[in-house]
């Protein structure tokens, strides 16, 4: 078979195993109101609007469904449905779908199409893909998109060359950089250096695993080291931000409130089985990979299978993930290095303070990790881990100015590989003159400590909240005069070791709608009950601070003995210095503010 033949197959099987395709039911009823200038009646042509959803793009996904079927009537259904798209040739008012988006689609139905088409309509196809390119440079996952249709273009018109130089574009993506794209670390940034292994990142596993599969073994195949790095990138970096059957919401940026990213499973299982095919490196742990995933979507995961164990700190883009056997924590905090979150498109209206110190816990590798069930009836001024004031306007949660960093330098991550140390200076973060917060994981535990917060203009009261997350029935609490010496909810035990007094925790219900958080989410009405636990620094606080142990799998029984004996001694917890002592092992984990910023050290 001639390679550009054995492309095309593979990438038109890919499409058709990942439900592109439609059953021959689902095709006829397509046929059914596609009307003679090919057209359907449904699909609103005219909508010309600049957010994150198009809608006439459906018109193309239908056509590809079409052309994807063995019967030829369904096929010469999408030949007309495509030339229907040349003639209306409807626009939106957002680059992407233009340039990325619509080019994809039609590539994509141009190749299926092939045996369809002529010489000269391949010439005039090719020229209109050629024409959709943007003028500006593409960087990180744009780039792979661009350069997927330039393939596609290369395959229709039967190019090598052509194929050939979008690999090879491609490929220049598959190294480390510190702009936008696969950092040293293995996390991925994309509009500046911006956490968003969960959001872009995942969008560059699906694209590159497809063409890495699909030319392999032939005259454009990737290198042994691009598919090598690829691979790292895929189990040092991809798989430490997966937890269950999605990706940290904390890497996702403004994909967070897009309801159908929160279930990933299925996609990376198809990237691992990609890259099984090209004969990639390290394929006892991309079966492992795939083996966990497979579990959680089956819902017969083990407690144990959970992940990979140890810590790593992803200082690129100040990010901590610390995992151990039965449960795990994640820590996103931001500095002047690093941009914290951003809405665009009208998506993540409410997404300010996910840069802002969030510490997600999470205990067994289930499907539910505790959050993605309460994600658009949170309270957004209240995520786990963050300190902030609590302003009643909505408008007061939408992320800060595009592409605007952390207001402090001495904000950063540190790990040994099993223990680890997140760090965030508040000053300059909103109306915060001053605050030091700091999580300290040990084997079977984490400490978060804050020190030294100072708001003198916030009038309504500042929060640090310890977690905020779906509830598991009412909590446990063992009271005591001064307040709770201990609180016990789900799997997961909290021990407030200073200051009980202004230790809160509380179920209730909350309502929302996905159509809160983004503009293209769903209406509909959503509630259920949700449990906060956190410490209560009133309005203006002027050197407030807090000490709380967190027990991730612990029951009732021994969330209590904890309080009696901690089990940790919290050696210092001033804005110049914040250290605890695991009093078992002896280790000590300490975060110094020196002339040059935090030292985070161990010893």
């Amino acid at each position: 078979m001639h390679p550009v033949e054995t492309v095309r197959t593979r990438l038109l099987r890919e499409l058709a195993d990942t439900g592109a395709g439609a059953a021959a039911d689902a095709a006829e009823a397509l046929i059914g109101p596609l009307t003679p200038d090919g057209t359907w009646p449904d699909v609103d042509y005219a909508h010309h609007a600049d957010g994150s959803d198009f809608p006439p793009l459906e018109h193309l996904s239908r056509a590809l469904a079409l052309a994807l079927s063995p019967r030829q009537e369904h096929r010469a259904a999408a030949l007309s449905a495509l030339e229907a798209w040349y003639r209306a040739d409807p626009r939106s008012g957002n680059w992407w779908y233009n340039e990325i988006g619509v080019p994809c689609l039609v590539g994509d139905l141009l190749l299926a199409l092939a045996d369809r088409l002529g010489a000269r309509q391949r010439a005039h196809w090719g020229r209109w893909l050629a024409d959709r390119a943007g003028p500006v440079e593409m960087t990180g996952q744009n780039l792979v998109w661009a350069q997927g249709i330039v393939l596609r273009r290369g395959l229709l018109l039967g190019d090598g060359e052509l194929t050939a130089s979008a690999v090879r574009r491609m490929s220049a993506v598959l190294r480390t950089t510190d702009g936008e794209g696969i950092q040293e670390d293995f996390s991925f940034h994309q509009h500046g250096p911006q956490l968003y292994s969960g959001g872009y990142g995942a969008s560059l596993a699906a694209d590159l695993s497809l063409w890495i599969h699909a030319v392999h073994g032939t005259p454009w195949a990737f290198g042994a080291r691009e598919v090598g790095l690829f691979t790292d990138f895929l189990l040092d970096g991809q798989q430490w931000a997966v937890h269950g059957e999605g990706f940290d919401f904390t890497t996702m940026g403004r994909e967070v409130t897009r309801a159908e990213a929160h279930r990933a499973d299925g996609s990376l299982r198809t990237v691992i089985r990609r890259l099984l095919d090209a004969d990639a490196p390290r394929r006892k742990e991309l079966a492992a990979f795939d083996a966990r995933l497979a579990a959680v979507r089956a819902g017969v995961s083990p407690a144990g299978a959970a992940g990979p164990v140890g810590c790593r700190a992803f200082t690129r883009s100040d990010y901590l993930v610390h995992r151990r056997p039965t449960w795990s924590v994640s820590v996103r905090v931001s500095s002047t290095r690093t941009v914290p979150t951003e809405s665009l498109n009208g998506e993540n209206l409410r997404g300010r303070h996910l840069g802002d110190g969030v510490a997600a816990v999470r205990v067994g590798g289930g499907a539910e990790d505790g959050y993605r069930a309460v994600l658009p009836l949170w309270h957004w001024a209240r995520l786990p881990g963050i300190t902030a004031e609590q302003c009643p306007d909505p408008e007061s949660l939408s992320p800060r100015p595009h592409g605007e960093r952390g207001a402090s330098p001495d904000s950063g991550v540190w790990s040994d590989g099993r223990y680890g140390v997140a760090v965030m200076r508040l000053a300059g973060t909103d109306r915060f003159t001053d605050g030091w917060k700091a999580w300290f994981c040990f084997d079977d535990l984490f400490v978060a400590l804050g020190t030294g917060i100072t708001a003198p203009s916030a009038g309504h009261r500042v929060l640090t909240t310890v977690d905020q997350r779906l509830a598991e029935g009412p909590p446990a609490i063992g009271s005591h005069p001064g307040g709770p010496r201990w609180v016990h909810h789900g799997r997961i035990g909290y021990v407030p070791l200073s200051d009980h007094g202004s230790l809160r925790a509380r179920v209730e219900r909350r309502a929302g709608a996905w159509s809160d958080v983004t503009t293209t989410g769903s209406s509909e009405r959503l509630s259920a009950e949700v449990f906060h636990i956190g410490f209560d620094h009133g309005p203006r606080p002027q050197g407030a601070a807090y000490a709380c142990l967190v027990l991730p799998g612990a029951d009732r029984t021994s969330t209590a003995e904890r309080a009696r004996v901690p089990g940790v001694t919290v050696l210092s917890n001033t804005p110049g210095v914040q250290s605890v002592r695991c009093d078992r092992s002896g280790v000590v984990l300490t975060a110094r503010r020196g002339a040059d910023g935090p030292v985070l050290s161990l010893c």
